[in-house]
């Protein structure tokens, strides 16, 4: 019994390490998703997202649309006429340290929530007075919006406090998460069923 309980624990820690630890992979979404055009990557402004299911009328944004006041808008209307029950804004500024090392983590955060779309608004890009009109006094400065609320997150600028922060506001975890539970709870049992055996022996 114990042998079958470290294969399996071994098994365990293989699949966490290789989800974990794999290397990312790019898939190409070319039908669906256009690609950056020259001018574009040239000047530097992106609008970073693409939409999917198209032919059916929904809209649903993949990753996190980079941009201005513009964008800002288009996710105020989204909030407005209820198109998404939740939308993300990051207001960031590149000069800022804690910034840059948010930045990314937002972007993960689109990826575990892709249901909500994810907005990065960068502080050269935007008015001063867009800023004030938002309360916007420090950068990074992260909001869920929907059609009752605004949100305004305060707290450290890790990925599990960000995930918690998005399961508080929206009532749900991501997906990944619970799979990381899931495995987590799987090897905590293992591991006191594994005391158990050591002490009966």
């Amino acid at each position: 019994m114990a042998a079958g309980l470290w294969e399996t624990g071994i098994v365990l820690l293989l699949v966490f390490g290789r989800l974990t630890c794999a290397e990312p992979v790019r898939v190409s979404l070319s039908p669906v998703c256009p690609t950056e055009s020259v001018a574009d990557s040239i000047s530097g402004y992106r609008d970073s997202h693409c939409t999917v299911n198209e032919g059916d009328g929904s809209l649903d944004f993949v990753g996190v649309t980079e941009g201005d006041e513009v964008s800002l808008q288009k996710a105020l209307d989204m909030v407005h006429k209820n198109t998404h029950e939740y939308v993300a804004v990051l207001f960031y500024a590149s000069w800022c340290a804690f910034s840059r090392t948010c930045r990314p983590t937002f972007s993960i955060l689109s990826s575990l929530y892709p249901s909500i779309p994810h907005f990065a608004i960068e502080e050269s890009a935007v008015r001063p007075s867009i800023l004030s009109k938002y309360g916007v006094h420090g950068f990074p400065t992260l909001f869920l919006l929907n059609s009752t609320m605004r949100v305004r997150y305060h707290g450290s600028r890790t990925l599990g406090s960000f995930i918690a922060f998005y399961g508080d506001v929206t009532g749900r975890a991501s997906p990944e998460k619970l799979l990381l539970n899931g495995i987590c709870l799987l090897l905590i049992l293992w591991t006191r069923t594994m005391i158990l055996d050591i002490q009966v022996i």
